[in-house]
């Protein structure tokens, strides 16, 4: 099956909206961010302080992957400009980011889900992931690389 791609539904964007509450609300109990911007060293230092909690203490790993995942979603929206998709195929569907000048596309709760199962790996992710996609767009905006 050809992946589809298709813009967010209302449902799609509700579920994001969602998300975004749970990961502000992991923000404020696990690290004290509250207001102003989140960025990817605040979301790994979230990420490191959950998976230091006893696991029957900690929040679900769906409240995780979806809420640090939809906010890192959003800073690549906001500082790249990448649009928010639904890509479907015979896996199910799944939210991502899709970086319409070069096409590159990133499945942010799905990079979270990766680190958390089957084991956890608390290692920082976030903000080198940031920096390898940053990197990316760089090589492919000045001609210096292949999309």
């Amino acid at each position: 099956m050809q992946p589809n791609i298709s813009d967010f539904r209302e449902n799609d964007r509700t579920r994001l909206a969602e998300g975004l509450a749970c990961g502000r609300e992991l923000c404020l109990r696990l690290q004290g961010q509250h207001r102003g911007p989140v960025n990817p060293v605040i979301l790994d230092k979230v990420f490191k302080a959950w998976a230091g909690q006893p696991a029957g203490s900690r929040a679900a790993n769906s409240e995780l992957a979806n809420g640090l995942g939809s906010l890192f979603g959003e800073i690549l929206k906001n500082d790249f400009g990448f649009r928010w998709q639904l890509i479907e195929d015979e896996y199910g569907a799944e939210p991502a980011l899709i970086d319409d000048n070069t096409g590159s596309v990133v499945f942010p709760v799905n990079a979270v889900w990766k680190r958390i199962e089957p084991d956890v790996d608390s290692q920082a992710f976030f903000q080198p992931m940031y920096e390898a996609i940053a990197a990316h767009l760089e090589k492919v905006n000045t001609g210096n690389g292949k999309v």
